[in-house]
């Protein structure tokens, strides 16, 4: 299931954090890792710079900086190497998302792994990370750096049942055998605003539960699964409500739900659940 991972850091707390569940899923799969370090391309914000001045910014560039990293990266390839893992370093000059895909592609990897990220302006993850999302087809798995633990006891699966179980939920479970994990399989019924009688939520939330437990008894994979529906204003409050109050470990979710599929998409409830999460989130797409 994962023979490859590639871990995109830049340093920051949130990709160590990743690096954690990185180790983790290489013991557990015997998978090699590739590290991957990208360095900014500068060329064209020196070019108004003096002769004398582009020419002190590459030396800092390339002495301070790429140095810097390759030596963070060969730390790295050292601890994993004593622990008997596969660590491969690179260090690449460029658009950091574009060359995290092109390593993902050319490398054959089945699992990207980074951190969430800041922020760039009213995008709620970090410009990087959000561009990896949109365009990768391989899962993406993202962290940051207070995540409550580096263990996978729990996994939950938020589904809308708009296409009944899809390639999260068979993810999750082969995770599940290998982890030795519980698995949460969640609808959440949209309320909104209006101010539904309890009667009604109850009776919405009994047929969707009803629905959900018919559609995973159908696969028959075993004992460790629950089931469950909530009732919330919207979708992701209500997952991450779920996750709090069931100590959620990680969660594994398509990139978006129902409707007409898109290229370079992700879904707004799956931002959210990232942004929020308190665990690191596994994103699908819905195609292979």
């Amino acid at each position: 299931m994962i023979h490859k991972i590639l871990w995109a850091t830049d340093g920051s707390k949130d990709a160590s954090e990743a690096l954690k569940y990185v180790e983790m899923l290489a013991v557990k799969y015997k998978a090699s890792v590739i590290g991957l370090s990208v360095v900014p391309e500068y060329r064209g914000v020196i070019e108004g710079f003096s002769e004398e001045e582009k020419e002190r910014f590459v030396k800092w560039m390339e002495g301070s900086v790429r140095e810097k990293e390759k030596k963070r990266l060969q730390d790295i390839e050292r601890d994993f190497s004593a622990r008997g893992l596969i660590f491969k370093k690179e260090l690449a000059d460029g658009v950091p998302y574009r060359e995290i895909l092109r390593v993902a592609t050319e490398n054959n990897v089945n699992l990207i792994a980074m951190g969430k990220g800041r922020a760039e302006e009213k995008s709620i993850l970090g410009g990087t990370a959000l561009k990896v999302l949109r365009k990768s087809n391989i899962p993406v798995l993202t962290a940051r750096e207070d995540s409550r633990r580096s263990e996978i006891e729990s996994i939950l699966v938020p589904t809308d049942q708009s296409r009944g179980l899809y390639r999260d939920f068979k993810y999750a479970i082969e995770l599940s055998k290998s982890f030795g994990a519980r698995v949460y399989i969640l609808n959440v019924v949209e309320t909104g605003e209006q101010m539904f009688p309890l009667e009604i939520i109850e009776q919405m939330k009994g047929f969707c539960f009803r629905e959900l437990n018919e559609n995973v008894g159908k696969v028959k994979i075993g004992e460790n699964i629950d089931v469950a529906v909530e009732a919330s204003k919207n979708a992701w409050s209500g997952i991450i409500k779920f996750v709090n109050s069931k100590d959620i470990d990680l969660i594994v979710m398509m990139t978006y739900g129902g409707g007409k599929l898109k290229e370079e998409f992700i879904g707004s409830v799956t931002q959210k659940v990232i942004q929020e999460a308190p665990c690191p989130v596994l994103t699908i797409t819905p195609y292979s």
